[in-house]
């Protein structure tokens, strides 16, 4: 059975153009076991999409999409607890050193928190696309070489997509190649951006505001399609028919993802509140007076998205 390894998220869960209740319910309508969410640059919709899944019996893997400073972005899954504790220090490194959305990691620290993660090769953004585009075949040979070596041969997967674009075909061909050459198993994503063909429109809304654009002026910044939504099992596995080993190693590979949320198994420090307050009560004070600091007390958004967020972190005991 085909699994969903990539739903991406566009540029947040609250940005993309699916939110991850969406595409937990996306997920169950098509009859799939499980799937991985992959924010960018964090884990911002992870908690939600875990609750979600958990009530639909789907098994929810975590992951990110990690930014380089060279542009391009490692799709990371968590395999284990200590994948999880990596991919934790990856983005804190990146976050603490660097303004809102301009964090990147350096190779070195990939290279000093690998262990427990599994990499792809990625999509347009990913690390065999930018070699492929920038030196040629044997640039993206050597990426694949250098990613085994930081990652092990064993947690590298040649990803490939198919949105009917000249560009990837092309791209898919090489990996297909290289992948074979270099003994590395191929994966067959969708690079799941929502998950009907039909909010691919909300998806340009917000590519043109992160770019400061209007729709008729983005051109290439907006997807030539709207093919990145969640496809069925068949349509998968039509899609991949020449290659039936990348629909088949999808499967093995959410097998070896035994990392979820309820694995944490981290007890926070507990913080010391004033008058006896516990410390939910305490952070919901402190929560509702910075709301009303910078929003004012008759804002109805904010209330309603404060009080969600606030049941969130009550019922994952993260307060």
């Amino acid at each position: 059975m085909y699994v969903e390894l990539h739903a991406r998220s566009a540029f947040s869960f609250l940005e993309g153009a699916s939110v991850p209740e969406e595409l937990a319910r996306a997920c169950d309508t098509l009859g799939m076991p499980s799937m991985a969410l992959l924010d960018r640059d964090g884990l911002y919709g992870a908690p939600r999409f875990h609750l979600a899944a958990q009530k639909m019996g789907i098994r929810a893997h975590i992951g990110a999409e990690v930014t380089c400073v060279d542009g391009w972005r490692y799709p990371l899954l968590v395999a284990s607890s200590e994948g999880y504790k990596n991919l934790c220090r990856l983005i804190t490194q990146m976050k603490l050193r660097a303004k809102k959305g301009q964090g990147a990691i350096e190779s070195n620290e990939l290279q000093n928190n690998s262990s427990g993660l599994i990499c792809l090769s990625g999509g347009d953004e990913g690390p065999l696309a930018h070699a492929l585009r920038t030196g040629g075949k044997e640039s993206a040979r050597k990426c694949l070489e250098q990613l085994c070596i930081i990652f092990g041969r064993h947690d590298v997967y040649v990803e490939l997509q198919r949105h009917f674009s000249i560009e990837g075909e092309r791209r898919n061909q090489v990996a297909v190649e290289l992948a074979r050459s270099l003994r590395l198993p191929l994966l067959a994503t969708n690079g799941v951006c929502y998950a009907l063909p039909a909010q691919r429109e909300i998806l340009d809304v917000f590519t043109c505001l992160r770019n400061h654009q209007v729709l008729a002026s983005a051109g290439r910044l907006l997807s030539g399609n709207s093919e990145r939504y969640l496809k069925s099992p068949m349509q998968m596995a039509a899609l991949f028919a020449d290659l039936p080993e990348a629909i088949a190693n999808t499967t093995e590979l959410a097998s070896r993802l035994q990392f979820t949320l309820r694995d944490l198994g981290y007890q926070f420090p507990i913080y010391p509140t004033p008058n006896g307050q516990s410390q939910m009560e305490y952070l919901r004070q402190r929560t509702l007076q910075g709301m009303i600091h910078r929003y004012g007390t008759q804002n109805d958004r904010a209330t309603l998205q404060v009080i969600r967020e606030l049941s969130i972190i009550e019922s994952l005991h993260f307060d």
